[in-house]
């Protein structure tokens, strides 16, 4: 029996905190075809090295995206000086193929699964592979967990999810593939992969598995949104009601996907927090962006959460092409005047292969060689923007993460109460853990409850 080592490098936790989900799919897909698979998980604290060297694989896989991407290729390094065939996939490598094959035996572009079991029943020994989409994701497997380190993966999930109650274990799941939207920061804006996803007895069938196993409370939504197929939303909610589990569940969404009666429904099923990307309060920037929304859309979506009682997470992004001083203001005044749970501020980096990578490479703000170490979003690496010095930008960046920092304070009384039925006695230690009932009272939006 061939043994397959695929790797989750890396050590910085904001980039690698979720599970490797990916990973996890090609595992539970070439399990089918009589291959022993294990994953190695940097992030969680694992030495890869003495795993590998454990576990004698026949060949190693390893994922990487562009901020993560060093990890990637010191990793593929190391084991090809032990003589172990290295696969290299991912986005990153998918765009720069000819760079990551520099420090693997193999490189594929796209979709894993597919590619990897034709690696191995073929015995592929080099060159670059391009992986054929897998059409029916019902065909993958449920993943086994057990394969990776899930007390690491459940404690960090928890802690990114203001809707978890305290102590609640929470894991995520990934049902869909391909987006139909080409925002000029996203590598969705090239991949031009067909939409896909799983079935809705599908995903009630992993959350069944997710709860019995492993006592799962909450849930994440991976998917870039969730709610681009509504009927299929909608008979997912469905089958969440039907089936008492009582949990509950963030998802990411897009705000012209979303209306009151669908995020009714959602919130009778679990549904307790959405992460919209609202990128910018300026018209303007959306446009550049190409986001296909509007300011107007941003503020109905915020609302309608509000009044149901769904917290309400967002992104903006500050340092687009073209971008002003007016238009940060704008955004800063966006966040002002909205109730918004939390959110979070970026520079806009410009990921190789994205239209704003292009672009910024037309420009000369990014070099013909970059140094991948620089691609953070809390930092300018490389700048996108050409109009905003860069010590300026850093200054309106401090600024407006400190005026999210004072606005995260709304939790709506409705939100609050539903959690208390689902979860009293972890809601009330919070309560009891607390110096008094005023520091909670100054946090209610009463309004919507």
């Amino acid at each position: 029996m061939k043994k397959l080592a695929l790797i989750n490098p890396g050590r910085r936790v904001q980039y690698v905190s979720v599970e490797p989900l990916g990973l996890e799919c090609i595992a539970a897909y070439i399990q089918k075809y009589g291959v022993d698979v294990k994953i190695i998980e940097e992030p969680a604290g694992q030495d890869v090295r003495s795993r590998i060297l454990k576990y004698k694989p026949d060949i190693v896989g390893i994922t990487g995206m562009t901020p993560i991407i060093l990890d990637s290729y010191r990793i593929a390094d190391m084991c090809r000086k032990m003589g172990i065939r290295t696969v290299i996939g991912g986005v990153h490598a998918t765009i720069l193929p000819e760079e990551a094959l520099q420090h693997a035996d193999i490189v594929v572009t796209g979709e894993g699964e597919i590619a990897m079991r034709d690696i191995i029943q073929q015995d592929v020994k080099s060159g670059i592979i391009k992986g054929t989409p897998v059409k029916n994701l019902d065909d993958i497997p449920i993943f086994d967990r057990s394969k990776i380190d899930m007390d690491f993966h459940m404690r960090m999930t928890a802690s990114i999810f203001q809707c978890a109650p305290p102590g609640a274990l929470a894991t995520c799941i990934f049902t869909q593939r391909g987006c139909n939207y080409r925002c000029t920061f996203c590598h969705n804006s090239w991949s031009n992969l067909p939409y896909r996803c799983n079935s809705a007895g599908r995903v009630i069938d992993e959350i069944q598995y997710l709860v019995k196993q492993y006592h799962v409370k909450v849930i994440s939504f991976q998917d870039d949104n969730l709610f681009m197929n509504k009927p299929r939303v909608k008979e997912i909610c469905q089958k969440l009601i039907n089936s008492n589990m009582s949990i509950i569940w963030a998802c990411n969404a897009r705000v012209d996907n979303v209306d009151s009666d669908i995020l009714k429904l959602a919130y009778q099923a679990g549904c307790r927090q959405i992460f919209f990307g609202l990128e910018s309060g300026s018209q303007r920037m959306l446009d550049v962006l190409n986001k296909k929304t509007t300011i107007e859309q941003n503020i109905k979506a915020i609302q309608m959460c509000h009044e149901i009682g769904i917290r309400v997470t967002s992104t903006f992004m500050i340092g687009n092409p073209t971008e002003t001083v007016e238009d940060i203001r704008m955004t800063q005044q966006f966040i002002k005047d909205n109730p918004i749970d939390d959110s979070a501020i970026a520079f806009t980096t410009p990921l190789p292969g994205t239209q704003i990578w292009e672009w910024g490479r037309e420009r000369g703000l990014i070099p013909e060689h970059p140094d991948w170490s620089k691609f953070d979003f809390r930092a300018i690496g490389y700048s996108a923007c050409d109009t905003i010095p860069s010590s300026q930008l850093e200054m309106l960046y401090r600024e407006s993460s400190l005026l999210v920092a004072s606005t995260q304070k709304r939790i709506s009384l409705k939100w609050l109460i539903s959690m208390y039925a689902r979860f009293p006695v972890q809601m009330t230690a919070i309560f009891l853990r607390s110096t008094s009932w005023t520091k909670y009272k100054s946090r209610l939006s009463i309004k919507g409850g």
